[in-house]
């Protein structure tokens, strides 16, 4: 019960701060504005409305429903969306009503930039206070772990070497399906004296890290826990799959475990294809000059046509026609001559050459993305044949088919691209899936600017990340033919 206090009074403490953080930055930004704290009431009743409209929109986008700790920086993005859509919900009643210049621009605007810095600052606070307390043994579940599989021998591990965490795993029971011994992690006892074991009462948790063939000893345990109110915890043995975008969910009252599935759906799926547009359609006007010159360079460095149709596999594993401006004599790859990798021994004209070198050739994708073909960001496409190979031999292969093909992405600024190891490419691609986000759109983006269109040498040391790719064993490392 004291540990379930503690959580709870840190929730209510998180509830609390925020909408205080969101009047302190009001009031704020009122004297800023005009150097008293005395607010009228006209600002008043719009700052009620502001805070109403937000923490109403913070249920709507579960800005609480993680606990605090886990993966903070999402938290902070759905209560910074939820203060935005409060903004937004005022300044459509201020429209409407007609009362919009009755309002300061400057309160407007400093109350929103401050209230997404007191709302940063509070939950970075509250963050860095729980993991102080944890790691000094406050507020940590005693965990009583069944089975030791892959996964239960992981969680150990990471429970061990991060205090932090808020579970310490205190006991282990040894069953037939255990693939090792958690390191300094004493044993209670053997699967058949379970009920003896949890009479002792010495745990907040149990996790039960047994393989999901293993449903009879499942049902065992979950039969003796009937009898008991300590919560439960259901640890798969998932170890080495491709996890994509994994969730719980409630399916008519069965539950329901989401492995892999795409992280653009739902209003997701219209915030990137808003981004696509817009920045492709912005981009496209920037460049026109550029790309009218350079369709002339193609068209007076060989006869053909100025640009080149080449069909790619895409979201959902289906082909589409993607635009490049040609940078090889007409008819090279006739009679089936298609080259994987190799990409500067290919063929190509002088101006083909240029163009290629400094990814000029690929910007008429651009109007992909303006058909709904392509992404802006997103892992690069693959020719149909190729896709077929690689499926087979490079596992997680077809999961970066979940998203749309895209223009540049984080392989690419990361140095894989090209000539270059495509098993290690695949891991960047899914992880970019993986961890999707709108500001991950825009960094993508931004880099590119700076790194993303000299083709170069594979990275002598790229960024760790966790291993989402493997090639299969026997397989070379591959080389994905030159985007």
């Amino acid at each position: 019960m004291q540990l379930s206090r503690f959580n709870a009074l840190l929730d209510l403490e998180l509830r609390a701060s925020d909408p205080l953080g969101m009047i302190a930055a009001a009031y704020l930004a009122y004297f800023i504005r005009f150097d008293t704290f005395r607010m009228s009431s006209l600002y008043a009743v719009a700052l009620v409305i502001l805070v109403l409209g937000s923490l109403t929109a913070s249920v709507a986008f579960r800005a609480y429903d993680r606990p605090l700790g886990e993966r903070s920086f999402s938290q902070y993005c759905c209560i910074a969306a939820s203060w935005a859509t409060g903004f937004a919900v005022i300044m459509a009643l201020g429209y409407l009503l007609k009362v919009s210049d009755l309002y300061s621009r400057a309160w407007v605007s400093l109350t929103f930039f401050l209230g997404l810095a007191f709302m940063a600052v509070v939950r970075q606070v509250n963050v860095l206070t729980l993991w102080y307390l944890r790691r000094r043994g406050v507020g940590v579940h005693r965990c009583l772990l069944v089975g030791a599989t892959d996964a239960g021998l992981h969680m150990t591990a990471q429970t061990l070497a991060d205090p932090g965490l808020g579970m310490k795993i205190t006991a282990y029971v040894k069953t037939s399906c255990d693939t090792g011994v958690p390191g300094n992690v004493p044993l209670a006892g053997s699967l058949q004296n379970l009920d003896q074991i949890l009479d002792r009462g010495e745990w907040d948790q149990v996790l039960i890290a047994l393989p999901v063939s293993a449903h009879r000893a499942i049902s065992y345990v979950l039969d003796r826990m009937d009898e008991r109110v300590t919560a439960v915890k259901f640890v798969p043995d998932m170890l080495g799959r491709q996890l994509i975008n994994h969730r719980m969910e409630d399916c008519g009252g069965v539950p329901v475990v989401t492995l892999r599935e795409s992280p653009l759906h739902g209003h997701a799926w219209v915030l990137k294809a808003i981004e696509d547009r817009v920045i492709a359609g912005l981009i496209l006007v920037m460049i026109s000059p550029v790309m009218i010159a350079l369709a002339i360079g193609v068209k007076l460095s060989s006869p053909g046509p100025i640009l080149y149709r080449q069909h790619r596999v895409g979201l959902d594993g289906k082909e589409f026609e993607m635009l490049k401006f040609r940078s090889m004599p007409v008819d090279v790859e006739k009679g089936g001559a298609v080259q994987w990798g190799n990409a500067t021994k290919k063929t190509t004209t002088r101006f083909g050459k240029f163009i290629r070198g400094t990814s000029l050739d690929e910007l008429p994708q651009f109007l992909n993305v303006l058909r709904g073909d392509m992404s802006i960001v997103g892992p690069r496409p693959e020719r149909p044949m190729f896709v077929e190979k690689f499926k087979g031999e490079i596992a997680g292969y077809m999961h970066k088919h979940l998203v749309k093909a895209g223009i540049t992405g984080w392989a690419q600024i990361n140095g894989w691209r090209g000539d270059t190891d495509l098993v290690k490419r695949i891991e960047y691609d899914l992880y970019y899936i993986n961890n999707w986000s709108l500001l991950f759109d825009l960094r993508i983006i931004f880099l590119t600017i700076f790194k993303g269109f000299v083709h170069t040498e594979a990275p002598a040391a790229a960024p760790a990340l966790p291993s989402l790719a493997q090639a299969a064993p026997g397989t070379s490392n591959p080389s994905e033919e030159s985007a």
